[in-house]
């Protein structure tokens, strides 16, 4: 049996003047030729019908009585056509339509109809895809996201139908192992009223484990009949995630539906929050490697931005990993292409030195003040002076108080546009880029990594619950869930967590490596995604203990605070 593969099938779409076939002509033929899963040849020809086109016609398709006036007869186009079928499955969308005409067309002309295999997408859609309650072509190529030029004009509808034949036919060969052309003719015309079987371990899953699903958020396991962990995933509400996988099957992906073909039972682990579920499922996708993950599955590396605060001159530079060494570290960011660029932005519109040590104890003119990026300290006077505005100037860069640099970098984005420098144009806009996403990430920050220590509150499940999320050095450490009007036992407790945390005397950690580093960035980015809902409330050992419990209970009181209102 010649397989699905190796075989050719011919897309065909026709444009007519009505729907009756022995009344109405073809004014337009097109067939898009498929193999190997690829669009391989196309064939498009306008026909003369010898009559005129209907104006419904014209409005539905743009094709007019001019556009068809001098182009060459059904007589002319019939034989190009049926060479370009060759002995390829003939295929269409509601294939009686376009058959019926080409047939009515061909007898006309003293042509004999085509004796190749037929196969019908509106069939194989009624089959594959049983829920999606319309099988039209238009629901199919929204169903499979396509994107389509010249829709209602036949090379147009050709080209979306082999774009909708590539997909069924991969799903047929996944979902019912079968790879054979005979086998696919055969099942386009089974009878499709029949309910789907349903494999038995999903059936049972939906009867014995779904319905114990808590609507709160977790962690989700996915188990094989030897208890392997097959994927883990993190959740809001465990009960719609978990449901959702096992809805609309066949609307999922290949992936999806082989993991659904391996998979026999479904725990879950509450985490409390969707933060505590975002962190535990990094850490575990990591540590068990479930073989349907395919993200999150190793650390990456993610650099800082390092500020040297111990030198007399700070210097900034970047670094794979955290140490409290007593210097100031902003991040993480994006990778190391980011981290070099950022550097480079710094140092291009921020006057902090760049020298080594041994040129700048020389005090001598070096390249970077001959090229106005660096204000000179080791000549004393007003560089040195000013030195510690400058630094403070890069703090409010890194953290997203001071968006200046955007402004300038634009206007030189401009600048090179306009001198035709459109490569140096493009680094500048991709700067801007970047730049723009950091601010919007590290403005909910507010400070280096070890130095960000705050209460996060953010409105809970009911609506008179609060989420506490409690972060010390930069990561979280502790979550609590409570009354917007607490308890004076609530209060109590709150109290007893924020004193043990937040200890002016707690010695900061000695480094942070990639698990650290990964817990810091998720938290940034989920402070990014929440900006508009979460309250930070920032703790310093310069603030008194009752001060910032004080605001911490306040904040409890307010669904939200707008953003840029943070309390400090």
């Amino acid at each position: 049996m010649k397989s699905i593969r190796d075989t050719v099938f011919v897309v065909t779409d026709t444009e007519t003047t009505g729907t009756s076939r022995d009344a109405d002509r073809i004014i337009e033929l097109a067939a898009v030729k498929v193999q190997g899963g690829k669009i391989i040849d196309t064939f498009s020809h306008l026909i003369n019908p010898r009559r005129s086109v209907p104006r419904f016609i014209t409005e539905l398709t743009g094709i007019s009585t001019g556009m068809v006036f001098n182009q060459p007869t059904a007589a002319e186009v019939l034989p190009k056509y049926l060479a370009f079928l060759g002995e390829g499955v003939l295929v269409a969308h509601n294939l009686n339509f376009d058959l019926g005409f080409l047939n009515s067309e061909l007898m006309r002309n003293g042509l004999s109809p085509p004796a190749n295999p037929t196969l019908c997408t509106l069939r194989l859609a009624r089959r594959l895809l049983p829920g999606l309650r319309s099988k039209g072509l238009s629901s199919l190529i929204e169903f499979f996201g396509l994107h389509v030029k010249n829709r209602h004009r036949a090379l147009g509808d050709a080209e979306a139908t082999a774009e909708v034949l590539i997909r069924f036919l991969s799903r047929f060969e996944f979902e019912y192992g079968m790879d054979s052309v005979a086998e696919l003719l055969t099942f386009q015309n089974r009878k499709y009223r029949e309910p789907k079987y349903e494999p038995k371990h999903l059936a049972r899953i939906r009867s014995e484990v779904l319905g114990r699903l808590p609507d709160r958020p977790g962690v989700y396991f996915m188990l094989n009949a030897r208890g392997d962990v097959l994927y883990i995933g993190k959740a809001k509400s465990l009960a719609a995630r978990v449901r959702s996988y096992f809805s609309g099957i066949e609307g999922h992906s290949p992936h999806i539906r082989k993991l659904l073909d391996e998979v026999r039972d479904v725990r879950w682990s509450e985490t409390g929050s969707e933060l505590n579920a975002l962190l535990l499922e990094s850490r575990l996708i990591k540590e068990r490697q479930p073989p349907f993950n395919r993200a999150l599955k190793r650390y990456r590396n993610r650099p800082f931005i390092r500020l040297d605060a111990t030198e007399a001159y700070p210097r900034v530079s970047w670094t794979s990993y955290l140490k409290n060494d007593g210097a100031e570290y902003f991040g993480p960011v994006g990778g190391r292409g980011w981290a070099e660029q950022l550097v480079e932005i710094i140092n291009r519109f921020f006057l902090l030195r760049e020298c080594d040590d041994d040129t700048f104890s020389r005090s001598s003119q070096c390249v970077y003040e001959s090229l106005d990026r660096c204000a000179a300290p080791c000549h004393g006077g007003d560089g040195a002076a000013s030195y510690g505005d400058e630094v403070q100037r890069v703090r409010d860069f890194l953290t997203g108080r001071d968006r200046s640099v955007l402004a300038r970098l634009e206007e030189e984005m401009k600048a090179a546009s306009a001198r035709l420098d459109f490569e140096e144009a493009a680094r500048f806009r991709n700067w801007v880029q970047g730049l723009d996403v950091l601010f919007g990430k590290q403005r909910g920050v507010a400070a280096s990594v070890l130095e960000h220590n705050a209460v996060l509150v953010l409105p809970g499940a009911g609506e008179n619950m609060a989420q506490i999320f409690i972060v010390r050095f930069g990561r979280l450490v502790e979550t609590l869930t409570l009354a917007r009007n607490p308890s004076d036992d609530e209060i109590r407790g709150l109290r007893g967590s924020l004193l043990s945390h937040f200890d002016a005397g707690g010695a900061y950690p000695e480094r942070y490596l990639k698990q650290e580093v990964e817990e810091v960035r998720l938290l940034a980015h989920w402070m990014y995604v929440y900006r508009d809902e979460a309250q930070q409330i920032l703790w310093s050992p310069a603030v008194p203990f009752d001060a910032f419990f004080e605001r911490v209970l306040r904040g409890l009181e307010r669904p939200f605070i707008e953003a840029g209102d943070e309390e400090v």
